[in-house]
């Protein structure tokens, strides 16, 4: 298992300082900083984990995670789920992944509505539509909680090319400012956004991406931060 820790000795007593504004004499007995999460995306990640069943124990601890500086393993796909289920729904098909800490991550393909020879491309809640090997407009996204990034992009299970990728969204929670740094077609068969966010209490910023693969017509999402 992957663990990150963004907080390093200097950024913790620079936020000392600036939150409480005492001198080094009193520093020691302070409370640790501020949550680098707002109760707003405290509240909405906790509804989150709580919809995907992790229990009242798994995410209060979650929750303690973040607010020391550390990182959930659903903010990685190179981490290993202990868990997984996959499920076709009227607006996508979701793969829900548990990992060994307790966290979710909730993967999203626009579900593929077949074209009518002749007739009228669907969009609707599909978010996707198919005329043979070609995948037009399907919304890729991900969710775990604190952290939800999306786009849109086509691309064909029989070239495995990745065209048309566009309407990049996102939310982080924690985030003061929030930058997309990155949209587009790096190689082929890859459509990918990037995002840096520079984060409020604790003063640093980090880099989160959200990709899609196509290889041998299967599309695979991959994200981390």
């Amino acid at each position: 298992m992957r663990v990150r820790t963004k907080l390093t000795l200097a950024i913790v007593v620079a936020a000392i300082v600036a939150i409480g504004g005492v001198s080094p004499a009193f520093a020691a007995p302070l409370p640790p900083p501020a949550p680098s999460i707002t109760d707003t995306s405290y509240a909405t990640a906790d509804a989150f984990l709580a919809q995907y069943g992790a229990d009242s124990a798994t995410r209060a601890r979650l929750m303690t995670t973040l607010e020391s500086g550390g990182a959930w393993d659903s903010l990685s796909s190179e981490n290993v789920p202990v868990s997984v289920v996959k499920s076709s729904r009227a607006d996508g098909a979701y793969t829900i992944s548990t990992y060994v800490d307790g966290s979710i991550s909730v993967v999203r393909i626009g579900n593929a509505a077949t074209v009518v020879p002749g007739g009228v491309t669907p969009m609707g809640v599909s978010q996707c539509s198919v005329s043979g090997a070609a995948h037009t407009n399907c919304y890729i996204s991900m969710w775990v909680g604190v952290v939800a990034m999306n786009f849109t992009a086509s691309y064909n299970s029989s070239t495995n090319k990745v065209s048309n990728i566009y309407g990049a969204g996102w939310a982080v929670g924690g985030a003061c400012s929030v930058s997309l740094q990155y949209l587009g077609i790096p190689a082929p068969n890859i459509g990918r956004m990037d995002i840096v966010a520079q984060m409020c209490v604790i003063g640093f910023s980090d880099t989160f991406f959200l990709q899609l693969k196509v290889t041998s017509g299967t599309p695979v999402v991959s994200w981390s931060s």
